[in-house]
């Protein structure tokens, strides 16, 4: 694995255990065993490593999302694979999940494969309400309804305030996602 990969894997758990403000360049440096000056030859600075990491995570989750929904040949069957593909995501990665949870770093929502991402799901979701298969929503309430709920587990089962792992409790919200959104 290469020095850049490995710094973003620690950064990744440094982020994620101690958050954006209080994680540590010489910890994570520390962990992958480089120097100073290889850790800001891949990152001019603890903000730029930081929107890395998040970047890094929101790629991985987006496209573990879209390859369960982009498919689907119904909208009941794309809704529910979104949300299970969410929620297991969440489960097998706990350290990307709280890297997403917290502070979103300026910019990320401009990064081409951020908007490729919407202007899929957005498009798949516009197709859908135009057979009458899923309501005509702005996007941000149709998210909301779909994926809400499932984001709210998400955020209490990282905090430890419910025990039931996300992808346990999948099928669950996938149910109430499609009557929540369903024509």
């Amino acid at each position: 694995m290469q020095v850049r990969d490995r710094l973003l894997l620690a950064a990744e758990t440094e982020f994620a255990d101690k958050g954006p403000l209080d994680a540590r360049l010489a910890d994570i440096r520390a962990d992958v065993g480089v120097s100073v000056g290889a850790l800001y030859h891949h990152f001019p600075d603890k903000s730029d490593l930081y929107r890395q990491v998040w970047l890094h995570a929101l790629a991985d989750y987006q496209a573990q999302f879209w390859a369960a929904v982009g498919e689907c040949t119904t909208a009941r069957e794309g809704v529910e694979a979104g949300v299970v593909a969410h929620l297991r995501w969440i489960d097998e990665h706990p350290a990307r999940a709280k890297v997403l949870s917290a502070t979103r770093p300026a910019g990320v929502e401009q990064s081409p494969s951020n908007r490729e991402f919407f202007r899929n799901t957005m498009r798949w979701w516009r197709t859908y309400a135009g057979y009458g298969a899923v309501r005509a929503l702005d996007f941000e309430i149709a998210y909301a309804l779909w994926l809400g709920p499932a984001q709210e587990y998400s955020r209490l089962w990282l905090d430890g305030a419910v025990t039931a792992a996300p992808a346990t409790v999948a099928a669950t919200f996938a149910d109430a996602a499609w009557k929540a959104v369903q024509a």
